[in-house]
């Protein structure tokens, strides 16, 4: 299993982080590479990725060159990736990382080939979300919804698990947080097979979120429309008799 860590700016969690997750994973006994993909950072992120590497055989410190963006920096880990499963977790410190056996186990033992964790599985589970993004990704649901019937609560979070052989033949190309959703309308595009986890994110204790739906709204425009272009291309619309 391969934990993918993007990061730009953090080094004040990614330590925090990754202590975390090497405690989980030592306590799980499941075999797992953590690698902490720096992605131009202009702070100390990539010194800390490195000590790191340095006290945890298990962990490597990848370095990516510009362009910047978390699209870029997942692809980047991915193509660097030696385990079966990937699983992207952001280097803030807000993802649920008690879900990640459960990511491995959806994956491996019945057979997905990508696990979402859904926030909006029960009232109260989205309420650590700002709710100007809460309102952004019900409308971005109900666009997915009507551009390609996508089923899913939570289509657009980062933090997820699937099959990494499957992803590397998705054909990703986003460079930038759209890169969710592109997974998402692809794999289901695909026919590949979606579940889903009951999951409530924390809250950001140190630094500024990266994420603006001003600079992200073209990309996400973009994914949704190459999608539904995508169904429609495959399946067209018959004509109508004379």
């Amino acid at each position: 299993m391969s934990v993918l860590i993007p990061c730009l700016n953090e080094e004040q969690n990614v330590p925090v982080v990754v202590d975390k997750l090497v405690r989980l994973l030592d306590e799980t006994g499941i075999q797992n590479e953590i690698l902490i993909i720096d992605d131009c950072s202009d702070d100390y992120t990539f010194r800390e990725a490195m000590l790191l590497s340095q006290s945890y055989p298990n962990v490597q410190a990848l370095h990516k060159g510009l362009p910047r963006g978390i699209g870029h920096a997942i692809r980047f880990g991915i193509d660097h990736a030696r385990g079966r499963v990937g699983i992207v977790c952001m280097g803030d410190g807000v993802d649920p990382i008690a879900a990640i056996p459960d990511f491995r186990d959806e994956v491996i033992d019945r057979g997905s080939d990508l696990v979402l964790l859904s926030r909006y599985q029960e009232p109260g589970d989205a309420s650590t979300i700002p709710y100007s993004y809460r309102v952004y990704q019900r409308l971005y649901r109900l666009l997915c919804r009507w551009a390609v019937g996508l089923p899913y609560k939570d289509p657009t979070y980062a933090y997820r698990g699937f099959n990494l052989d499957f992803a590397r033949e998705l054909g990703l190309q986003a460079g930038g947080f759209e890169i969710s959703p592109e997974i998402t309308l692809k794999t289901w595009l695909r026919g590949g097979r979606i579940s889903e986890l009951r999951g409530r994110q924390g809250r950001r204790v140190a630094g500024e979120s990266k994420f603006l739906f001003s600079r992200q709204a073209y990309g996400y425009a973009r994914v949704v429309i190459a999608a539904a272009l995508s169904r429609r291309a495959r399946f067209p619309r018959r004509s109508r008799a004379a």
